[in-house]
């Protein structure tokens, strides 16, 4: 089961305050590697706050927490940004200078038993 999602990224203010902390601490990681969730998407997975769910695009593949957001529509999902959303997000910039992180195509789909990576763990996957 899996659900297709308009993923956007962007800065909240947990990250920024944990990420003075620095990147390869548990609280950065609680604060980032995470993906919200409308109510409807998460009931459709069966998820709710906590579970892990599997985020893929065209671009890659990360194992994040779910978070459940009454904010969010049905269909759109957001990350913060960081390793974890580097970890989707394509490269390329089209000539802008900068990858898109807005309207990406993604699917979401649960992960259970499968863990969340660290930083070095989603680092070492770049080096391969």
């Amino acid at each position: 089961m899996s659900v297709r999602v308009t993923l956007i990224t962007g800065r909240t203010a947990r990250q920024g305050m944990t990420l003075e902390m620095g990147k390869t601490t548990e609280e950065y990681r609680k604060a980032v590697a995470l993906i919200e969730l409308s109510p409807a998407d998460a009931e459709k997975l069966g998820v709710s706050d906590g579970d892990t769910v599997s985020v893929r695009t065209e671009a890659g593949s990360v194992v994040v927490w779910c978070k459940v957001s009454k904010g969010l529509d049905e269909g759109l999902a957001f990350m913060p940004y960081g390793p974890w959303a580097n970890a989707v997000i394509a490269p390329y910039t089209r000539g802008v200078g900068m990858p898109q992180f807005k309207s990406v195509e993604a699917e979401v789909s649960p992960a259970p038993g499968e863990s969340v990576p660290t930083v070095e763990e989603l680092l070492e996957r770049v080096r391969r």
